[in-house]
């Protein structure tokens, strides 16, 4: 959990990433200025960060939706952690799970009003897309559950190619057949016709 990976960001050992003057902010690890720093490789990403106003609801419907598992339960306490922006500094217990599936995995994290981590218009994911061996049955499945159908895709004669799925937390899942999967991953390999 974040906690475990979070030390006391008071730690007089800890280098100070401040904002410079002016705002914008500083690169983390202290580049020359001018200097090109090498970009972020996709293979190096491993998480999707989701904020959710209560842990306790936000991991049940992320797991039941999304089919992965959570600590159980989940912590009940956070890293306490000093938080820097333009704005100032504030304190901030932050409390954050991560998915034991992966990668990619999820890491939820409880919101903090008035941080980064704050549950606002600013802090949602458009959509989590997956592959599901019968659409009809996925759709069916997740409405049962109290999660809408919020849109689909028709590709002619009544066939879904795609549904949008959004339950309370407003996290949308694009649900794709599976039939499209080694088509589509054909395509994004650049091997379509």
């Amino acid at each position: 959990d974040l906690a475990g990976e979070i030390e006391d960001a008071d730690s007089s050992e800890r280098s100070s990433h401040a904002l410079p003057p002016g705002g914008g902010y500083a690169a983390c690890g202290g580049g020359e200025r001018g200097r090109r720093l090498p970009r972020m490789k996709y293979e190096d990403m491993f998480h999707v960060g989701i904020i959710v106003p209560d842990l306790e609801s936000g991991l049940k419907e992320i797991a039941n939706r999304f089919g992965v598992t959570f600590p159980d339960p989940p912590p009940t306490s956070g890293a306490d952690v000093l938080v820097k922006t333009a704005a100032g500094e504030t304190r901030a217990e932050v409390i954050g799970v991560y998915s034991a599936e992966g990668p990619p995995y999820l890491e939820v994290i409880r919101a903090v009003p008035g941080t980064p981590w704050e549950a606002g218009e600013g802090s949602r994911i458009h959509h989590l897309g997956a592959f599901v061996d019968d659409l009809d049955d996925e759709v069916a499945r997740l409405m049962a559950e109290g999660v809408e159908l919020e849109a689909t895709l028709d590709v002619g004669g009544g066939m879904m190619a795609v549904s949008y799925m959004n339950g309370p937390l407003g996290i949308r899942q694009e649900l794709l057949p599976g039939h499209m999967r080694e088509g589509m991953l054909a395509n994004l390999r650049g091997e379509g016709g």
